[in-house]
């Protein structure tokens, strides 16, 4: 009878604790850890993806202006942004201010080729 009063004295005192905002911050910056951890491992083949399309369209292409090479690095910056450029001015058509021609072309043949697309 005495261990089963001492083992719920424990569980209360366990639930006591776990409810406090110690124990709130410290399991939840351990659970913050993790998460961002998991998503780092998640995002690398994807990353690697990225930067591969990049180089790929930068190397073959010298003609770009600096102001291009910028814009380029900023529409790869991650897999929706290279999604909605694809939507925007490879599916749809829409007039690009810093890209248009056979680099406009190109590119959309490099993105179409690079697996990154969600929507196809």
């Amino acid at each position: 009878m005495r261990k089963a009063i001492i083992i719920i004295i424990q569980i209360l005192i366990l639930i006591i604790f776990l409810r406090s905002s110690f124990a709130q911050h410290f399991f939840g910056g351990i659970a913050n850890t993790l998460v961002n951890w998991y998503e780092t491992v998640v995002e690398v083949p994807e990353r690697s993806k990225i930067i591969a399309l990049r180089d790929k369209f930068m190397r073959n292409n010298m003609s770009l202006q600096p102001h291009q090479v910028d814009y380029v690095i900023e529409v790869t910056d991650s897999v929706e942004a290279i999604d909605r450029f694809y939507n925007l001015y490879c599916i749809k058509e829409d007039k690009n201010p810093y890209m248009f021609g056979a680099n406009l072309t190109k590119f959309c043949a490099d993105i179409q080729t690079s697996e990154l697309l969600t929507t196809k």
